[in-house]
This record gives structure tokens, C-alpha cells and sequence, in this order.
């Protein structure tokens, strides 16, 4: 079926985000589809007419929840508001840390299906933060360094704190802000503020 009429459907939507909460909560192997459909309130036929089986579920899932993330990235801003905005996002859509979902993806049985996973992260999320920290090198905000690099230790620095909001009593966007500038000044003594 058609992405585009996926997502116009109400009964596609609710599936999708109560797809998203069961696969953080238990992994793609943990979900059932009789479990997930009982959640909806829906037939599994209804399920099969809009996601083929469990894996397109799970891809389509993974595209529907990280579609506009670029957009969040590319908004103006200084480097970090834009950095802080990224982490507010992530800590806000995600309950359980991304890396998890990401290596789920070993149960995937079909390769244009991790292709598409690959694709959905990389254009929204990785590709448009790696342009994010080159921008910050070419303007000497950043250390010369790997863009790409860059990228993964400021996700792993995010990624790190996600879902722990409430045990740190902090707002998503104080912890942002604070992850933020640990990852921008590093935590020395004399680097604060």
C-alpha cells in the first residue's frame, strides 16, 4: 500500500504509534501482531490490509516516527540552538535509547527492508547532522575533526540520557540544553558557560 494513503488513514496512524510504543518497550521480537492489533482495537485483517506482515510493520514504523527530524535539524539557529532543538526532539520521541532499535534490525529477513532503515535514519537524522557539524567546522565553531565522528559522539551523548528525564528530574528541554553544552564546552572546569 501506498505510504502517503498509510498515513491519511486513522486506523494506519493509531497502528503506527502504538507500533512505536511496543517495539521501544519490547524489541521487534517482543511484539506480537495479536498483541499490537488487541492495543489498536483492531482485526488482524484490518493490520495485514495496511502493513504486509511484522517486519514492513516495523520498517514502516521506524520511517513514520523519523520523518521530519531533518526538518528540525536545517531550522535557523545558531549552531547551538540547533544542536540544542536536536536534543530536545530526540529525547522528546524516543522512551528507550535508539541504538536498541537500530539493532533490531538483525532480525530483518529482507534486504531491501534494512535498506530502507538505513535510509530513513541516514537522511533524517544522520546525513543532516553530519551537515550540521561541518557547517560548525567550516565556521570554526567545531574542532577540525570527522563530521561523521562528531555526529555519533553527540547522538551517543543524547542517547545516553533518553527516558531518563524523569529519574533526573529535568525537563527534555533543560537536559538538552545541558547535554548541549557538554558536548559543545566538555565538562573541564574552566569550559563552563
Amino acid at each position: 500500500m501506498d505510504n502517503n494513503l498509510i498515513l491519511d488513514h486513522e486506523n494506519a496512524e493509531r497502528i503506527l504509534n502504538e507500533g512505536w510504543k511496543l517495539f521501544q518497550q519490547k524489541g521487534y521480537r517482543g511484539v506480537t501482531i495479536d498483541e499490537l492489533c488487541s492495543r489498536c482495537g483492531l482485526s488482524k485483517p484490518t493490520l495485514y490490509y495496511y502493513f504486509q506482515d511484522k517486519e514492513n510493520l516495523f520498517v514502516q514504523v521506524l520511517k513514520y516516527k523519523l520523518h521530519g527530524f531533518h526538518k528540525v535539524i536545517e531550522e535557523p539557529g545558531t549552531l547551538t540552538e540547533r544542536l540544542q532543538r536536536v536534543a530536545a526532539s530526540i529525547l522528546e520521541s524516543f522512551d528507550n535509547e535508539y541504538t536498541a532499535l537500530l539493532r533490531d534490525r538483525e532480525h530483518l529477513k529482507r534486504p531491501e527492508n534494512l535498506q530502507v532503515i538505513r535510509e530513513a535514519f541516514r537522511s533524517e537524522m544522520f546525513g543532516p547532522l553530519i551537515s550540521l557539524m561541518l557547517l560548525g567546522i567550516q565556521q570554526g565553531e567545531l574542532e577540525r575533526d570527522d563530521p561523521e565522528l562528531l555526529t555519533l559522539v553527540f547522538l551517543g551523548i543524547i542517547n545516553n540520557f533518553i527516558g531518563r528525564q524523569v529519574e533526573m528530574k529535568m525537563e527534555n528541554a533543560e537536559l538538552a540544553e545541558r547535554l548541549t553544552t557538554y558536548f559543545l564546552k566538555g565538562v573541564h572546569k574552566n569550559a563552563k558557560h
